[in-house]
């Protein structure tokens, strides 16, 4: 680890806000806290976690405290310390990752299986879905005479058939067969 002796420097001058001694101390430490932290993440959180995240939060819960609180008589109980800190903070992210609803790690879903099933679907549609839609519609209305666009406005705009008729002053059979038509051109 370091030399005892350089260690009641080391902690005087991080009490009195060195920022030399700070980052020395840092240094040094590091590298036990990942350690710590790689020992006690659960798989299922290590690819949504990098393990410098929680020595990081450790280090600033650690320079949060005032010093005063503390004392540490050899590098091994400052070490001791930082890695019970590390503990819990892991501790803590677990329960909420696994223990709440809400950042249940299990109720996630993959998003890069090779067929694609497992994509993600925005709840509205994108722009170019919308015009991509508006394009094929005009498409289609473009193969049908003017009488017969009336019957289609009335249908894209969620009007059973009953409706249709009555509102287009048609018989319910020129709507089936409308309707008809229209389930042929989008098939093929």
């Amino acid at each position: 680890m370091e030399n005892s002796a350089a260690f009641p420097e080391l902690l005087a001058g991080f009490r009195a806000g060195d920022s030399a001694s700070i980052n020395a101390l840092c240094e040094r430490y590091a590298p036990f806290l990942r350690a710590a932290v790689r020992r006690q993440l659960h798989p299922g959180l290590r690819t949504r976690f990098d393990s410098l995240d929680f020595v990081q939060d450790v280090w600033a819960s650690f320079l949060a405290i005032p010093a005063e609180r503390y004392t540490f008589d050899t590098p091994e109980a400052l070490l001791a310390f930082l890695n019970r800190m590390a503990h819990n903070r892991v501790v803590e992210v677990f329960r909420q990752r696994f223990g709440t609803q809400k950042d249940d790690i299990t109720r996630e879903r993959a998003v890069n299986s090779e067929d694609g099933s497992d994509q993600i679907r925005a709840p509205v549609p994108t722009a170019s879905q919308l015009v991509i839609a508006d394009e094929e519609w005009d498409r289609l209305r473009g193969r049908f005479p003017e009488g017969h666009r009336v019957v289609l406005e009335l249908l894209r705009d969620g009007h059973s058939y009953e409706d249709i008729a009555r509102l287009s002053g048609v018989s319910l059979s020129t709507v089936n067969r409308i309707v008809r038509r229209l389930k042929d051109f989008t098939d093929s």
